[in-house]
C-alpha cells in the first residue's frame, strides 16, 4: 500500500514538474461498459509528446496506479497497454472483467488538464431471469382496485423497472445509489378497474441500461375484469321485403357471457321466429310483422341492458298514374320543373333520366332555361332496395322562336378574290320555319334576295325533324361580291337571322401589277411636268437675252412647245395650266446670257404635292373599277 502512494505520488510530482511540456489530447477516453468476463479497451491517445513525457493510468480503488507509460503495475495482472506507441497510444485493455474493475480510470501525462482524460467502466452482470409479477391473477369486480408487484433479482447493475399498459408507459422505478439490496420491486396501483381493463396486457420490464451488452426482460399480467353487460344493435333498422326471412341481431359486451332473451313491443301474441342468442330468425315475414323487438341482455352482474331492433317490411314503388304522358314548355322558359309523386317502403329515391341514356338527374327535374336542346322523352325512375326499378315516361315538348345554332362561330369571313366562299345556317325550332332565306347586301347598301342556280350561286337545304339548315356557295368570288350575307327564317313565334360579312381580297400578283402600274404614271407625270418647268425657263430666258458680243453664238432656237401645255388640253388642261401659272409666279429674273459657256442654269421649283394630285385625278376613272383598293 505504500508502494503504491509512493508511486502516485511520484507521478503527480512529474507531472507538476513538466507543465511547460504541453502534450495534447489527440484521443479522450470514454465512459463505457462490458459484460461480466469480456474484454474492453479504453483508448488514450496524446499528441507532441517528448521522449521524456510519461504517460500514466490510474484506476479503482482510488486512483491507484496502473501503468508507467509502457509498464504495468504488476498487481494488475488482467490489464496490458496497447497501441503504437511511437504515435502517442496509450491504450488501457482489461480481460476477463470483474466486478472489482468497475470505476473511474484517468490516463494522464505531463501537463494536460486534469479534468480531461477521465473515464468511467461499468460491468454488467445481466439479470438472471425475467421479474415476477403478484397481484391481478384472478377476476376482479369492475370498480374494484388492484395492487401489482413486479420483482426483479439480481443483476448488476440493478436494473430500472417500468409498467407498460400495452405499448404506454405507465410507471418507471430507478434503483438509487443507497440502494444495497440485490433485487427490484416495483407496486403498481390500478384504482377503480372498468371495463376497459379487460384483457389487457401489463408488462413489467427490467433494463439494466446497456442494450447492446445485454437485452431487457419482462414479464406480463393479462387482467381478467368482469363488468355487466351492455348491447349494441348493429341495424337498428332493418327491411324485409314480404314473405322473406329476417334475421334481427343484438351484439352484448359483458363479462361473464350474457343470456339474451327477445320480445315484440306492444304485441302480446308469442313470437313466430326461433331464439337464437344474439340472433332472433324470423321466418316468412308479413307487413303484420313490422314493429319494435327487443332484446334483454344480463350475466349476474347488474344491471341488465337492453336494445330495440325496429323491423320494416318492404313493398315495391307506385309512380302517381296522374303524370301527363306529354307536356309543353315554351322556347326560352326560365325555371321550369318536373315532380314526379311515387310511394313504396322504404321511401323511394326518385329521379330522373333521359330515355335511351344513363344520364340522371334529381327529383323534381329542373330546368334553368329551357332550349330545344331540352326537348324528348324524360323517365321517372324510382327505385328502392331490393325490388326491380319502376319508370314512367313523359315527353317535354318544346315549341317557340327559332334559334339559330353556333352563333359563337366567325361572323366575318375573308375568301382571297377568285376562291369560293361557303356560308351556312343551322336552325332548330318547333314548329320549322317555311323555308331559310339569303339576303345580299352590297357595300353600297343595296339588298338583293339571292336564289339557287343564278350568278354563281348554290344554295343547299336540309330537313331534320327538327332542324333545317342551308348552305350557300358562292363561286369565283370577286370584290364586286364583297358585302354582308344575311340568312333569315321565322315561324308563327317570330323571325331570327344572321349577318355574315364577306370580305374579298385581291391576289398578291394583281396587287402588285397595280402598284407597278400606279408608280410608273406617277413617275411619268413627274417627269414631264420637269420638262415643261424647263422650256418655261428657256422662253423667259430668251425674252430677256441681248445680241451677243465677244464673238459668243447665240442660243440654239426653243423647240416647239407640246400639245399638252396649250390652253386646248383635253381632260388634264385645267390642272397643267394650274401648275403652269403656279411656275409663272415662282420664277425670279435672271441675268443677261452671257454665252453658251457661262451660262447657269437655275433650279426650277417643282410642286410634287401638285404631281401626285394630278395623278389621282387622272386615274379616278380606272380606280372605280377597282373599289378594293383605296389610295392615299
Amino acid at each position: 500500500m505504500a508502494a503504491d502512494s509512493k508511486g502516485l505520488l511520484i507521478a503527480m510530482l512529474m507531472i507538476s514538474t513538466w507543465t511547460a511540456y504541453a502534450a495534447k489530447y489527440r484521443v479522450i477516453p470514454k465512459s463505457t461498459a462490458v459484460l461480466l468476463g469480456g474484454t474492453i479497451t479504453m483508448k488514450c491517445a496524446y499528441d507532441e509528446l517528448t521522449p521524456a513525457d510519461t504517460v500514466v493510468w490510474l484506476g479503482p480503488p482510488n486512483f491507484k496506479l496502473i501503468a508507467t507509460g509502457k509498464a504495468v503495475n504488476p498487481r494488475f495482472q488482467r490489464y496490458a497497454i496497447t497501441g503504437d506507441h511511437s504515435k502517442g497510444e496509450f491504450n488501457l485493455a482489461i480481460r476477463e472483467a470483474r466486478l472489482r474493475d468497475e470505476g473511474n480510470y484517468k490516463c494522464s501525462t505531463f501537463g494536460v488538464d486534469e479534468a480531461e482524460g477521465l473515464a468511467e467502466l461499468t460491468v454488467v452482470e445481466p439479470v438472471p431471469a425475467p421479474p415476477d409479477i403478484d397481484g391481478g391473477d384472478g377476476p376482479v369486480i369492475h370498480g374494484h382496485s388492484i395492487l401489482l408487484s413486479c420483482v426483479s433479482y439480481g443483476g448488476h447493475p440493478l436494473p430500472r423497472l417500468e409498467w407498460y399498459n400495452g405499448t404506454r408507459l405507465v410507471q418507471s422505478i430507478r434503483p438509487s445509489e443507497q440502494w444495497q439490496m440485490e433485487d427490484m420491486v416495483a407496486k403498481l396501483s390500478i384504482r377503480r378497474v372498468s371495463r376497459w381493463e379487460n384483457g389487457v396486457n401489463y408488462t413489467c420490464k427490467a433494463d439494466q441500461g446497456f442494450p447492446d451488452l445485454v437485452k431487457p426482460v419482462a414479464s406480463s399480467r393479462v387482467l381478467d375484469i368482469q363488468y355487466p353487460p351492455e348491447v349494441f344493435i348493429p341495424r337498428p333498422s332493418i327491411f324485409v321485403k314480404e314473405g322473406d326471412l329476417a334475421n334481427l341481431t343484438c351484439l352484448v359486451d359483458g363479462n361473464p357471457t350474457s343470456t339474451v332473451t327477445w320480445r315484440k313491443l306492444d304485441h302480446h301474441h308469442s313470437l313466430a321466429g326461433a331464439e337464437r342468442g344474439n340472433h332472433l330468425i324470423l321466418h316468412k315475414v308479413s307487413r303484420y310483422d313490422a314493429g319494435v323487438y327487443q332484446c334483454t341482455a344480463d350475466n349476474g352482474i347488474p344491471p341488465v341492458d337492453v336494445g330495440t331492433v325496429t323491423l320494416k317490411v318492404r313493398y315495391p314503388p307506385w309512380i302517381d298514374p296522374s303524370m301527363k304522358q306529354t307536356i309543353t314548355v315554351q322556347y326560352d322558359n326560365d325555371g321550369f320543373s318536373l315532380d314526379c309523386l311515387a310511394e313504396g317502403n322504404p321511401k323511394p329515391h326518385i329521379r330522373w333520366r333521359r330515355k335511351n341514356t344513363n344520364l340522371y338527374w334529381d327529383n323534381p327535374l329542373r330546368f334553368n332555361r329551357v332550349d330545344y336542346g331540352v326537348e324528348g322523352t324524360y323517365e321517372c325512375v324510382a327505385t328502392n332496395e331490393g325490388f326491380p326499378e319502376v319508370s314512367k315516361e313523359t315527353k317535354i315538348d318544346v315549341i317557340g322562336l327559332p334559334h339559330l345554332l353556333g352563333q359563337d362561330l366567325a361572323e366575318v369571313l375573308t375568301v382571297q378574290s377568285g376562291g369560293t366562299a361557303r356560308l351556312g345556317c343551322r336552325i332548330v325550332a318547333d314548329p320549322l320555319p317555311g323555308r331559310i332565306s339569303w339576303i345580299w347586301r352590297s357595300k353600297q347598301g343595296i339588298e338583293n334576295t339571292l336564289h339557287d342556280g343564278l350568278n354563281g350561286i348554290s344554295i343547299n337545304d336540309k330537313i331534320t325533324e327538327q332542324e333545317m339548315s342551308s348552305a350557300l356557295t358562292v363561286k369565283h368570288v370577286d370584290i364586286g361580291r364583297a358585302g354582308t350575307y344575311i340568312c333569315q327564317a321565322s315561324n308563327i313565334f317570330g323571325p331570327v337571322k344572321r349577318n355574315i360579312q364577306l370580305e374579298v381580297e385581291e391576289s398578291r400578283t394583281s396587287l402588285f401589277i397595280i402598284i407597278i402600274a400606279t408608280t410608273a404614271s406617277a413617275l411619268a407625270l413627274m417627269a414631264t411636268m420637269a420638262f415643261g418647268c424647263v422650256l418655261k425657263k428657256r422662253r423667259v430666258t430668251r425674252k430677256q437675252r441681248k445680241p451677243t458680243v465677244h464673238g459668243v453664238s447665240a442660243s440654239r432656237p426653243m423647240p416647239p412647245v407640246p400639245k399638252y401645255i396649250h390652253a386646248t388640253s383635253t381632260i388634264d388642261s385645267g390642272v397643267e395650266d394650274l401648275e403652269l401659272h403656279e411656275l409663272d409666279r415662282a420664277l425670279k429674273p435672271h441675268p443677261p446670257s452671257r454665252g453658251r459657256d457661262d451660262k447657269e442654269w437655275k433650279p426650277c421649283p417643282l410642286d410634287v404635292t401638285s404631281a401626285i394630285l394630278h395623278s389621282r385625278t387622272s386615274t379616278s376613272g380606272w380606280r372605280g373599277q377597282h373599289p378594293a383598293f383605296d389610295y392615299v
